[in-house]
């Protein structure tokens, strides 16, 4: 049987935050963290001066981001995905249906131990790293875990191929099944599907 895709990776960069802040959105995640293996890969639409970071799970690309250059070393030492990690998946409204950032739950204290400085190095080698995905649970449990979501890539789906038209957040979860399941494809084979498809009649 033919698998119909309906996921498609879109941009390597994180969208704006002042844009994104003003969209309808919603965040859904796993409910058990999963072992990620995440790398440089070669990527033609990788911008200039940047490498492009793959993330696989269970050898399926899940997702792809652009990191500088200068910055892929010290991004690789940190070691942040040594360990399983949670997922999330941020899903708004916009451009032509359905937009999600997909994010890596990470304990912000393994990638900080030893590091004190004010302004945490992490966050100019980190794509997205303005996603603050979790925080304490704030009952001043001092053990309590800081989360920061690592953005891994962005992914579209059309609206004409939504599948929970009525629910945003049943459309978001289906959405990041989809990605754990490495059903995504890329969205310029679809735009050119959309451009040299047939009217009917």
């Amino acid at each position: 049987m033919t698998t119909v895709t309906t996921l498609y990776f879109g941009d390597m960069l994180p969208p704006s935050t002042d844009a994104e802040s003003r969209r309808e959105h919603v965040l859904v995640g796993t409910a058990t963290p999963i072992q990620l293996d995440v790398r440089p890969i070669e990527h033609h639409l990788t911008p200039q001066g940047t490498v492009c970071i793959g993330t696989f799970h269970e050898d399926r690309a899940i997702g792809r981001c652009a990191i500088p250059r200068e910055s892929v070393k010290d991004f690789l030492e940190m070691d942040l995905f040594d360990d399983p990690v949670a997922l999330a998946l941020n899903v708004r409204k916009g451009g032509p249906g359905m937009e999600g950032s997909l994010l890596a739950l990470v304990p912000m204290d393994q990638a900080t131990r030893g590091n004190r400085e004010p302004d945490e190095p992490w966050k100019t080698s980190v794509p997205g790293a303005g996603y603050d995905a979790a925080s304490d649970s704030g009952d001043g449990d001092s053990s309590s875990t800081h989360l920061a979501g690592i953005f891994l890539g962005e992914v579209v789906r059309f609206e004409t191929d939504r599948r929970e038209p009525k629910s945003m957040l049943r459309e978001a979860a289906d959405m990041l099944a989809c990605v754990i399941r490495g059903r995504v494809a890329s969205v310029g084979g679809r735009l050119i599907e959309d451009l040299t498809a047939t009217p009917e009649g």
